[in-house]
């Protein structure tokens, strides 16, 4: 018998209160709303107050938003009937400006920030800001549910072809049996790296997109 290692795609979630690279968790908590009219986001479609707006706005911008550890946690207050609402997000989110989406590597993320110029760039922005929401990615969505087709047709192979060599799931390996062909091996392996890269591709999909509008357009 032949041990057969499998190589799985681990996303590690990184917890902290605002960090702006690795591993991100943007966790806000809103105040209820006095007499002075606080900033609001519309998340689908619908209008809550959000004090605390500016923090989130400079928290994603500075974060590397696109990778499947970010997590994002609101605590709003519908802005008519004062509801409270708890908004959490767990994976990227695409950031649109004014109707152009940010790169993954821009001018609010990247090393130039750490410096006064990017400060700069940042605050003016946020400054500028007349409108934010929140809202579902439907090509992102649509985009996971052929790649959850996809994932599941590969595990039935899987499936399907460890039967046929009687190979053995023993915790994270795969014992093969001694007389099973090279061509087998080669196909299950060839299997498990599209399984992976298709399971990258599911967690790097953004479900989210936050939109910001301001008062000019760059």
């Amino acid at each position: 018998m032949r041990p057969y290692f499998i190589t799985f795609l681990v996303i590690v979630l990184s917890f902290g209160n605002l960090y702006s690279q690795e591993g991100s968790k943007i966790d806000l908590k809103n105040v209820s709303v006095g007499t002075k009219r606080l900033p609001t986001i519309f998340l689908f479609g619908e209008e809550f107050t959000a004090r605390d707006r500016d923090d989130l706005l400079k928290g994603v911008l500075k974060s590397q938003f696109y990778r499947p550890d970010l997590e994002i946690i609101i605590n709003l207050q519908e802005f008519i009937s004062k509801r409270s609402f708890s908004f959490r997000h767990k994976g990227p989110v695409d950031v649109i400006i004014n109707g152009k989406k940010l790169r993954n590597q821009n001018g609010y993320n990247t090393a130039s920030l750490y410096g006064q110029g990017g400060d700069s760039k940042l605050l003016k922005l946020i400054n500028k800001v007349k409108n934010v929401r929140i809202d579902s990615n439907l090509n992102g969505i649509l985009e996971r549910r052929v790649l959850r087709k996809e994932i599941k047709s590969i595990d039935d192979q899987i499936a399907e072809l460890m039967e046929d060599i009687k190979a053995e799931v023993k915790i994270d390996t795969i014992v093969i049996p001694d007389k099973t062909s090279k061509q087998s091996e080669r196909e299950l392996n060839k299997l498990y790296r599209i399984k992976n890269r298709q399971e990258k591709k599911f967690n790097e999909t953004k479900l989210v997109e936050i939109n910001i509008i301001t008062n000019y357009s760059d």
